[in-house]
């Protein structure tokens, strides 16, 4: 198989949907077309999945993805096993077209990832009056779906690849189900009543620290300034944990066996800064406004492969320059206000 060759073309900058949300408003007007001239637009799964639901103004994004020549950003899967990779392409094709393929191709990721979510859902104090062990029930029933919709797509491949493939899935689902009952375990070791369990809240109230403190931080080195306040204060004072055990860096926390790229870091970084409460997404209680933080943490990882993020959010602009910062990513996130006259 031939290298997919490096790309070469115009800075890529990649737009918030806020962004777009604007200019399906009132056009991509004069900074569209500076984006149309001096730079690459892209969009990504997490795009086209806020653009599905934006039930009724469906056409409307796909129209302004269009007239920007914004380019499809695809992150790359190693088959059979689908695992995650350190590399995007970059493709030119009609989004209209992309958008109705990715509609027809992706109900079973989204239902896996619907589930996953539900995780963070409840310790963000959603999902009031269900256990952990319900949510883990819908995880894994939703992980079996995904990991058998895998299976039936490898009846080409070589005997030898198809029987691989079939045990790799059994031990993914073993190995998560593992996973999620080690965790229920250490968990109620702690709580009590799940079924209302707060737990940033908890954390918070715990430890005496939020919005109100961290929201002073500026950069640069805001995640080792955080840290800094944090390691003074048990359990983190002990000396057995560091920076990157506080913020999950050293493996991948769910298939530790597998790569850990920074992408993904972005992800986890994302998240400990939400739940710490560093500019924080407001009201994650409330499954909208979650699923709204969740799709700008998407939005937040994919974007590292640009070279440039735009929002006009500056709480999500702050918590992603945090997390490239540490890790070194080229990204620019760039806090941008579109005005348009009256």
């Amino acid at each position: 198989m031939e290298p997919t060759p490096k790309y070469k073309g115009k800075p890529t900058v990649y737009l918030d949907h806020n962004i777009l949300d604007m200019f399906t408003k009132h056009g991509i007007g004069s900074f569209g077309r500076v984006l149309i001239n001096d730079y690459q637009v892209v969009y990504s799964d997490e795009t086209l999945k806020e653009i599905k639901r934006s039930t009724g103004y469906e056409n409307k994004f796909l129209e302004v993805l269009k007239n920007l020549n914004a380019h499809y950003l695809k992150l790359v899967v190693e088959p059979p096993q689908y695992t995650s990779t350190d590399t995007a392409t970059i493709s030119k094709y009609d989004p209209y077209v992309v958008y109705a393929e990715y509609c027809q191709s992706n109900e079973n990721e989204e239902g896996l990832e619907h589930a996953m979510q539900q995780w963070l859902f409840k310790i963000s104090g959603g999902r009031t009056g269900e256990t952990i062990a319900d949510i883990h029930d819908e995880q894994k029933a939703a992980y079996s779906t995904l990991m058998d919709s895998i299976l039936d797509d490898i009846d080409e491949l070589p005997i030898e690849t198809q029987e691989q493939a079939s045990s790799w899935v059994e031990m993914m689902k073993s190995q998560l189900s593992t996973t999620l009952q080690e965790t229920e375990g250490m968990i109620k070791k702690y709580v009590t009543d799940d079924k209302n369990w707060n737990a940033i809240k908890d954390f918070r109230d715990h430890l005496g620290i939020g919005p109100n403190e961290l929201n002073n931080i500026e950069p640069p080195n805001v995640l080792e300034k955080i840290w800094n306040i944090y390691k003074e204060l048990p359990p983190y004072d002990s000396n057995a944990s560091d920076i990157d055990d506080f913020f999950l860096l050293k493996k991948n926390p769910i298939y530790p066996e597998l790569s850990y790229y920074n992408h993904q870091k972005v992800t986890g970084i994302y998240n400990m800064l939400n739940t710490l409460g560093y500019h924080p997404d407001s009201k994650v209680h409330k499954e909208r406004r979650f699923v709204a933080a969740m799709s700008d943490n998407s939005h937040a990882s994919i974007a590292s492969f640009c070279h440039i993020l735009i929002s006009n959010d500056m709480a999500f602009i702050k918590k992603v320059s945090a997390a490239y910062e540490y890790l070194k990513v080229p990204t620019l996130a760039q806090h941008v206000v579109i005005k348009y006259n009256a």
